[in-house]
């Protein structure tokens, strides 16, 4: 008699459970936006369910037998009454999904809630009630394309463009587990499910009443769900710009915004990510070329916002002018964070077989850490902060501590570059000395070279113009820029996005000879230098009469970034002297500068036709 009241007790437990977490499903504990209360949430789909998707019959007033039956429920642990889907599904992949995150076939709750939203099986299809006849559902009951519909039906639903589930997170630097208590929390077998991020029986944590209801089991103002799990170096200990910013939609195009929230800051990474139905299923990045559907994730991402719907500047037009990074204009073209300049040829599961010599958004700037921070030549500045490049030794590094790393990182040697030529971006200038490795043009054990690595070698400069002396260092910024750039006295972006002028130069320079000089043909040049002492002759004094009598170009003699200290010398290749060989030809098999003291030397070429025997100045 004893053992009864004991067994009775437990009998009790579990239909006791069962019992009161209907109980909470019907009357959804009085919560806002709780499943059960009058026009709750959309995840009511009785005749009076405040969505699109509801039960035709106005009978139909049951709210939880959509999902869960207190009898006969299958898997029995949640009651659930839906009829299971048998899909096998393709799942997302990324070449940065951490080391040893390994994402299986949806299980668990993501597997009973794939029951409805894999659009395989009817929207009304349950175990103990039959197939509830649904309004609002697409052909044959299940959930009509949309957000909803995340892996739109068919033989094999598609999760690849939807953040993972069913997988046992690793920590890692950017990767942690949720706090103990927090709402965001991983299942019973340490994995993370849907139900991690979303709570289906409330909706009450997700932004203003104007925003998009997720179902969120904590809000994600400013990325606070995401930030639970995701720790992206610099994005909160720096901050990024696009952690902090208060730019918000300026209703022109296309609204980049999806959740609700309305400032860049408020969205995080969300402004330029999407959990689900990414249109960049790789890294779930937002962003697609209204004109070409195939276009998507990668720039497009990041055109969203920077062609000054949201900021200020609209760099994305850059894109457009004759001379350009190309960014948009050669396809298919990928960055991905794991790769290195020096890597060679490699596979982009994105798109086959690829280079990495390319020019993404993502190669030069990072999203996580770019920030406005101003800095002086050489050090790199806000905008390009944490990207990787290669050192003036030939060295990768990670990340770059100067501006010319980064350009470095395709100007150099990298792998397949290809042979300068071919509009609309050559013929480069036909040097005596060929050198199209610029990290060799500006070592400063060279003849002579711009003073981008390092100071100048030379004392013999004195058309500088304030604040430039021998001993400044420039930016390859300070000659390839945007042309109507801040840095021209315009108000569009600055940085070597595009240029009117050929090379990506910030200002006009005439590249070949038969121009008439003026303070317009060679403004990159005088920009720096003094047009007045130039034409003076005060450190060539045949300057005025090339340049303005014979019409000659700065570039037929002056090779802008340097001259190689393996090829050349400081006797003939000095003053960056190095010759186009398709205006200067040899003169009886002679062609050479010889540098022969202070503001003199002496030529041997044929020039206009006319020779150059050893002519001194």
């Amino acid at each position: 008699m004893s053992a009864r009241p004991s067994l009775l007790r437990a009998m009790a437990r579990p239909i006791a459970a069962a019992m009161a977490c209907a109980v909470s499903l019907a009357c959804g504990l009085a919560r806002g936006g709780g499943l059960g209360e009058p026009g709750s949430n959309r995840h009511d789909l009785s005749a009076t369910g405040p969505g699109t998707v509801k039960a035709q019959a106005a009978t139909e007033t049951q709210v939880c037998v959509f999902c869960h039956t207190p009898h006969n429920a299958n898997p029995a642990q949640e009651l659930w009454n839906h009829q299971p889907s048998a899909a096998t599904y393709a799942v997302y992949g990324s070449t940065t999904l951490g080391s040893g995150t390994v994402v299986m076939q949806p299980s668990g709750a993501s597997r009973l809630c794939l029951s409805c939203h894999d659009g395989t099986i009817a929207i009304g299809a349950t175990r103990t009630h039959g197939t509830v006849p649904m309004s609002g559902a697409g052909p044959g009951g299940v959930l009509a394309p949309g957000p909803s519909n995340l892996g739109g039906g068919g033989a094999t639903p598609n999760l690849s463009d939807d953040h993972p589930v069913s997988f046992t997170p690793v920590p890692s630097v950017e990767i942690v587990l949720p706090p103990t208590g927090d709402a965001a929390r991983l299942d019973r077998n340490g994995q993370l499910q849907c139900t991690s991020c979303h709570d289906p029986h409330n909706d009450s944590r997700d932004p203003n009443p104007g925003g998009v209801k997720s179902f969120l089991v904590k809000s994600n103002s400013s990325s606070a769900l995401c930030l639970t799990c995701h720790r992206k170096a610099s994005w909160s200990s720096v901050p990024s710009v696009h952690a902090t910013s208060s730019a918000v939609w300026n209703g022109l195009g296309l609204a980049p915004f999806h959740t609700g929230y309305t400032t860049v800051a408020t969205n995080g990474c969300e402004s330029c990510h999407r959990t689900h139905s990414a249109p960049g299923a790789m890294r779930l990045l937002k962003g697609q070329d209204p004109a070409n559907a195939a276009r998507k994730g990668e720039e497009w991402a990041c055109a969203s916002c920077h062609n000054a719907n949201v900021a200020s500047t609209n760099v994305i037009a850059e894109f457009n002018k004759p001379y350009v990074h190309p960014t948009f204009s050669r396809t298919p073209s990928v960055h991905d964070p794991t790769e290195s300049p020096t890597n060679g040829v490699f596979t982009m599961p994105e798109t086959g077989p690829a280079t990495p010599r390319h020019a993404e958004c993502a190669d030069c700037h990072d999203p996580h850490a770019a920030k406005a921070a101003p800095a002086t030549a050489p050090a790199a500045n806000g905008s390009i902060r944490q990207v990787p490049g290669i050192s003036a030794a030939g060295t990768f590094v990670a990340p770059i501590s100067y501006e010319y790393e980064l350009c470095l990182k395709c100007h150099s040697s990298s792998a397949n570059k290809p042979q300068p030529g071919g509009a609309p971006y050559g013929p480069y200038t036909a040097r005596q000395i060929v050198q199209f490795d610029q990290r060799l043009e500006f070592q400063t054990a060279n003849p002579s070279f711009h003073p981008v690595i390092g100071p100048r070698n030379s004392a013999e400069v004195p058309s500088l113009i304030a604040p430039w002396t021998r001993t400044s260092v420039i930016y390859c910024t300070d000659c390839h820029n945007n042309d109507t750039g801040a840095n021209n006295g315009g108000g569009g972006p600055r940085g070597p996005h595009g240029s009117n002028y050929r090379r990506l130069l910030e200002r006009r320079l005439d590249l070949v000879d038969g121009t008439t000089e003026s303070a317009a043909a060679y403004a990159l040049c005088y920009k720096c230098h003094s047009r007045t002492s130039i034409l003076s002759d005060n450190t060539f004094k045949e300057h005025s009469k090339h340049i303005v009598g014979e019409r000659t170009s700065c570039l037929t003699c002056h090779d802008p970034h340097g001259v190689n200290g393996a090829q050349g010398n400081i006797t003939n290749n000095g003053h960056l002297v190095n010759f186009n060989t398709t205006q200067v030809t040899p003169w009886n098999g002679q062609l050479r500068y010889d540098d022969t003291g202070t503001y003199s030397g002496r030529c041997y070429l044929t020039c206009h036709g006319k020779q150059h025997d050893g002519i001194g100045y």
